[in-house]
């Protein structure tokens, strides 16, 4: 049982010694200076156009399902869908908008956002990734936002030149036309 012990300790300090030799003329990381915080979105497109939605207010991402449509709702309710185990309402966010979806089927994807334990199934274009947004290339400014998206984006973010508007699902869910799917 000594024997181990020793041999331990032999290696200990042999890697001791090395670094004790090596270490004195390493230099050390240089400190993070200016680092700009970032925020994460989900970018799809939406009537043909870039949008973000921010990580953290994204419950999840699907594919779209199979639904059940309903009677007496509006045009762009698609229907109910079984989403492990929960009835989510699916909305053709495109056709809420009063617009056409820009994607084939097979591209289209369902946003699932929730809010108060209400949740909503937005099925957009296409979803195009993550970024990693400055929090510095935001802005206020909407010139470029579609004006039926307009009402639930507060601002854009710029990445290379391109404008992604926020979509701040906030603002669907208070608006009145959104929760008004009565036909």
């Amino acid at each position: 049982m000594s024997a181990g012990t020793d041999s331990g300790r032999e290696g200990f300090l042999a890697l001791a010694e090395l670094s004790r030799r090596h270490g004195r003329g390493a230099r050390s990381l240089p400190a993070q200076t200016g680092a700009t915080p970032t925020r994460t979105a989900v970018c799809f497109r939406l009537q043909g156009g870039p949008v973000a939605i921010l990580l953290d207010e994204l419950g999840e991402l699907l594919e779209v399902p199979r639904c059940t449509r309903l009677p007496g709702v509006k045009s762009w309710v698609r229907g109910i869908a079984n989403v492990r185990g929960r009835l989510i309402p699916l909305i053709d966010f495109a056709a809420f908008l009063g617009e056409r979806p820009q994607a084939p089927d097979k591209r289209q994807r369902v946003l699932l956002i929730e809010r108060d334990g209400v949740a909503a199934g937005l099925v957009v274009d296409e979803v195009v990734g993550m970024k990693h947004f400055r929090v510095d290339s935001y802005s206020e400014e909407r010139e470029t936002v579609p004006p039926g998206l307009a009402r639930f984006v507060p601002g854009t973010f710029v990445d290379n030149g391109e404008h992604w508007p926020l979509f701040r699902p906030e603002a669907l869910f208070g608006h009145q036309d959104f929760l008004d799917v009565a036909a």
